[in-house]
């Protein structure tokens, strides 16, 4: 009797923690689909919550949520997430009398369903809606640092998440290819800079590289209306196999199509070219434990354990200098480390390395 007891009183705590999240408008609840819906309180990152068919008379089975406390007591006890969100769709769908914070907070979250001007106002409204960092992730860019971005198929979902599959990518023309030879330079350890590679022979070594680039357009229809925004995307590459040219061809279409979904703000990336937010972008998330990722709804026990102080990590290389503050620097560091099993002996033998490393094929625009 006492364990019923404890399981209504900390459920009711619950509930009136969301609903005062709601009224204070801390809880920001979009829906992603039918069935799911994400919740984001204050600044930290959204959780997911979805509701399966039911299959019994309980309520409480049907309910899924990413975050600790539905992990430790759920799903006996819903969290405040997913009491949030039953609180905001119990009240569109019996349409109770409510307090005008609730009715705002209604009108900054339209729904899905409904008139032209509903749709428009939820497409508004999800694409002013801040970037989700944990979509960041970062690459290897020219010289010693990297820079953020996002994945071509991370831009397709939520464009079919905010436009709901009434779009379309079209190339504009056909694909523009380039070619010419490069010397190959390696860095000369006495001259303290790149000199051309010579052969056996004392004839300069010289490699094929090129660049793909494709225009393309991306169509939103609204009701019949069309939007478009058009962009160019590129891709280099280097050799000559057919291989090659197939992947920068690829490449750089997928440039071109985030290009153009860039251009509707927020949530497709934009904010990654402003110089402040991308020095800091993806960082943390590639460091992360995925705690809040869906993921994380596997586990139905919490891991727990005994933290350890961290030490400093010292960073040196071979020539006894130290690696300085710099994150891309140390980023590199690492990078060579972990693959070739020792540190680098000294910073210019990291530079050659990463100068070798960017033989691959990599899309062009960078996110700076």
């Amino acid at each position: 009797m006492q364990v019923t007891q404890d399981l209504i009183q900390a459920q009711a705590e619950r509930t009136e923690r969301a609903r005062s999240a709601i009224l204070a408008g801390k809880f920001l609840v979009t829906r992603t689909s039918p069935q799911q819906w994400t919740v984001k309180n204050g600044d930290k990152l959204p959780y997911v919550v979805s509701l399966k068919p039911s299959q019994s008379d309980s309520v409480g089975n049907d309910w899924t949520c990413t975050c600790m406390d539905f992990q430790q007591r759920g799903p006996l006890i819903l969290c405040k997430h997913i009491e949030g969100v039953r609180l905001l769709e119990a009240a569109q769908n019996q349409n109770p009398q409510l307090t005008e914070k609730e009715n705002q907070m209604n009108d900054s979250n339209p729904s899905n369903e409904g008139s032209l001007d509903d749709r428009l106002s939820r497409i508004l409204w999800e694409l002013r809606q801040p970037l989700d960092m944990s979509r960041v992730k970062r690459r290897q860019a020219p010289g010693m640092g990297s820079v953020p971005y996002l994945e071509g198929y991370d831009v397709i979902d939520r464009a079919n998440s905010i436009f709901g599959f009434t779009w379309s990518f079209d190339l504009v023309g056909e694909p523009v290819i380039v070619r010419w030879q490069k010397k190959v330079l390696i860095w000369n350890q006495q001259e303290k800079r790149k000199v051309p590679s010579l052969d056996g022979n004392g004839n300069v070594q010289v490699e094929e590289v090129g660049l793909v680039y494709i225009t393309g357009k991306v169509t939103v229809d609204l009701d019949g209306k069309l939007y478009c925004h058009a962009d160019l995307g590129r891709c280099v590459f280097t050799g000559d196999t057919p291989e090659v040219l197939d992947m920068a061809l690829a490449g750089s279409a997928t440039d071109c199509l985030k290009r153009c979904f860039r251009q509707m703000g927020e949530q497709f990336g934009n904010s990654l070219y402003d110089k402040e937010i991308a020095q800091n972008a993806g960082l943390e998330q590639n460091r992360s434990t995925g705690a809040n990722s869906p993921t994380s709804s596997r586990s139905t026990r919490p891991v727990v354990s005994t933290p350890v102080p961290t030490l400093p990590v010292v960073r040196k290389y071979g020539d006894g200098v130290s690696v300085n503050g710099n994150a891309s620097e140390q980023e590199a560091y690492d990078q060579f480390k972990e693959k070739t099993g020792k540190a680098p002996s000294s910073k210019d033998e990291l530079r050659t390395w990463l100068t070798g490393q960017r033989s691959t094929t990599t899309p062009a625009s960078v996110a700076a």
